[in-house]
């Protein structure tokens, strides 16, 4: 028995060789970048290495800079003395939800945070328990706070079971931007939403909604100042009137009338291989006309689409009047334009619609995670360079 006490001794490293063991186990848990930092702050004091167990977010916090010198001296004090450890975080001015998440989920400096005790209260039951979905979670909560408001970082806290890796694209970046332009009515980004966010959406029709939003914006720089060469004349034949769309305002009022997806027409339009026409009777729209260049010549128009309201088919009465309207026109080759000032003014559309949001984002980390996903989606190669330009003022 003795024997096996002795052995099991000898097994053991002695307790001071096992303290810097520890440290280096609970700094692993720390994204390595800011490992020196961590090792640097804990190395004199144990009760502020126990932080990696207790609170990793507050240890985070200390050992990045996070508030004043003031504050990081009088939360060290109250660590010392072993006050509870959310007088200390009120101390620093650190919000108490942060309490529950995994020191992995921390990836950079903490940066400007939701602290009012209603957020905390209401997003504490919201935080996952698996430290990897608990970092996800984190960064979009505190994305969603930074780049909208604090009612939709509440919204995004909720959403834990949506597959945001699974989707083309950036659609966080998207959806916060849609949210963000549904509380700003002055901005030419409002005017383009079809339906604005509300805390009572599901993130479903939250995604379906800021898609089609994006589509109209989409839409909108494709058709920049209006398109100046609509190929044919307006006209009208056997009481049927003819009218070229020609701005994004008449493609969004053409679409309300319809009932149709005209404002998602962005696809369409962006070639410039198409134009579209209202077919009006006594200035009521009763149908639309989709004109492209025929394949087998440039010269002669083909009718890719003729539908009635909601994409109903059109009654032959209508057909035969679009047909003579046709005849009455003067063929030509139907190509898009290419001229500059076209492209300017596409960038001036784009400008209009993103500057407004990018300049209250300027100096935050999400400025440049909002201004490469416009140019992305929306700043198509003629006209990326100029709108990169616009940006600069910005």
């Amino acid at each position: 028995m003795e024997k096996s006490q002795s052995s099991s001794a000898k097994a053991l490293p002695p307790s001071g060789a096992r303290r810097p063991a520890k440290r280096q186990s609970r700094l692993e848990r720390f994204q390595e970048p800011y490992r020196k930092f961590l090792r640097a702050l804990t190395i004199c004091s144990d009760r502020v290495e126990d932080l990696a167990d207790t609170f990793p977010g507050l240890l985070f916090a200390l050992a990045t800079g996070y508030g004043s010198p003031e504050q990081r001296e009088r939360c060290f004090e109250l660590i010392e003395d072993g006050a509870p450890l959310k007088q200390a975080a009120e101390a620093l001015g650190l919000p108490w939800w942060l309490r529950k998440l995994p020191a992995a989920a921390f990836t950079e400096p903490l940066g400007d945070l939701p602290k009012g005790n209603s957020f905390t209260r209401r997003v504490m039951n919201d935080i996952p328990e698996k430290p990897r979905e608990a970092g996800d979670w984190y960064a979009r909560v505190t994305y969603a706070y930074r780049a909208c408001h604090e009612d939709f970082a509440l919204w995004i806290a909720r959403q834990t079971r949506f597959p945001f890796r699974k989707l083309a694209g950036d659609p966080f970046t998207l959806l916060a931007s849609w949210a963000w332009h549904g509380d700003q009515p002055e901005t030419f980004g409002h005017s383009l939403l079809r339906k604005r966010w509300e805390s009572r959406l599901s993130l479903k029709r939250a995604y379906d909604e800021a898609r089609a939003w994006e589509r109209r914006v989409d839409l909108a720089v494709c058709l920049g100042a209006g398109l100046k060469d609509t190929w044919f004349e307006p006209g009208s034949v056997n009481g049927f009137e003819f009218v070229p769309l020609t701005s994004i305002d008449e493609f969004l009022s053409e679409s309300k009338a319809m009932g149709n997806c005209l404002d998602q027409y962005a696809d369409r339009v962006s070639s410039g291989t198409a134009r579209v026409f209202s077919v009006r009777r006594e200035g009521i729209a009763v149908a639309n006309i989709e004109i492209v260049p025929h394949e087998d010549d440039i010269a002669m128009p083909a009718i890719e689409q003729l539908r009635a309201p909601r994409n109903a088919r059109a009654v032959a009465e209508i057909w035969q009047a679009a047909y003579a309207w046709l005849g009455q026109q003067q063929f030509r080759a139907l190509r898009p334009s290419s001229e500059k000032s076209v492209r300017r003014a596409r960038s001036e559309v784009w400008t209009a619609i993103w500057g407004p949001y990018l300049a209250t984002l300027k100096g935050k980390p999400e400025f440049r995670r909002v201004r490469d996903f416009a140019l992305q989606a929306h700043g198509r190669d003629a006209i990326t360079r100029l709108a990169e330009r616009e940006l600069l003022d910005l």
